[in-house]
């Protein structure tokens, strides 16, 4: 079960002051998509603030538009901001029925504890021929990362903790979107290599994206540098290659309603 309070802290810290841009990299998916689209486009929902980019491109693309961004709690960043602010509940989402011409959002989906749920939602509120589109990440996302973790984990601690926090499997998005009679869905996945001269700066891009574990099993204490030092071996033994490489896949999902 998810920990709402911890990852409600995760979400209220001041994702702005430095835009991180991994998420950017990513948004510029979701963008290339919604540039081809050919519909009127005036009333829009983000789920889940990740970063500006995409936001800042709707705003100029699409003129008298009327942008609804939504996340689990306010922040000063949302408030300096000019548009509407909805706060949400993951496992209590509702948004207004056949309002929004554009859905949106970029690796918080798989958050959810009822996905399906929450795609139900997002089909009640898209207006017929609405478009959404969605990224969240693959079971393989950052997999270097990660693996050098569970052996940093078995090494000092003689077990592994859970690092990552569960995603969604395409077949199951598939299924789900069919059941919801989604019109065309779609599923692409994407991977971005992004090489590191750095590990430390390759940590310091993956923790300004708040992507912590979240659930209620997770680990109560913090790691101390001991753990850093044998993350960084670890690493370094299986994947460097003239740099530190880390694979960022991420599933890519799209559809219209009916």
């Amino acid at each position: 079960m998810i920990n709402k309070k911890y990852l409600k802290l995760l979400r209220s810290k001041h994702r702005f002051d430095n835009e991180n841009f991994i998420y950017k990299i990513i948004s510029k998916r979701i963008i290339d998509s919604i540039d081809l689209l050919n519909i009127d486009i005036r009333k829009v929902l983000e789920i889940g603030i990740n970063e500006n980019t995409t936001y800042n491109f709707i705003n100029d693309k699409f003129k008298d538009n009327k942008i609804d961004r939504s996340d689990l709690c306010i922040s000063k960043n949302n408030l300096d901001k000019e548009y509407n602010f909805l706060q949400i509940d993951l496992e209590n989402i509702n948004f207004n029925k056949n309002y929004y011409d554009l859905v949106y959002s970029n690796l918080f989906l798989h958050l959810t504890p009822n996905f399906e749920h929450c795609l139900r939602c997002i089909n009640d509120s898209l207006k017929p021929n609405g478009f959404f589109i969605s990224t969240i990440p693959d079971k393989d996302c950052m997999y270097q990362l990660l693996n050098s973790m569970y052996h940093a984990d078995l090494d000092m601690y003689n077990g592994a903790y859970q690092r990552a926090n569960p995603t969604i499997e395409i077949d199951r998005i598939l299924k789900i979107l069919k059941n919801l009679n989604f019109d065309a869905p779609s599923i692409y996945s994407d991977n971005i290599s992004i090489e590191y001269s750095s590990f430390n700066k390759m940590l310091s891009d993956i923790k300004k994206m708040n992507i912590s574990y979240s659930y209620k099993d997770k680990k109560k204490i913090f790691e101390k540098k001991e753990y850093f030092k044998k993350l960084e071996k670890f690493f370094k033994e299986n994947y460097y290659k003239n740099n530190y490489l880390l694979d960022i896949k991420i599933n890519i999902i799209s559809c219209w309603k009916k």
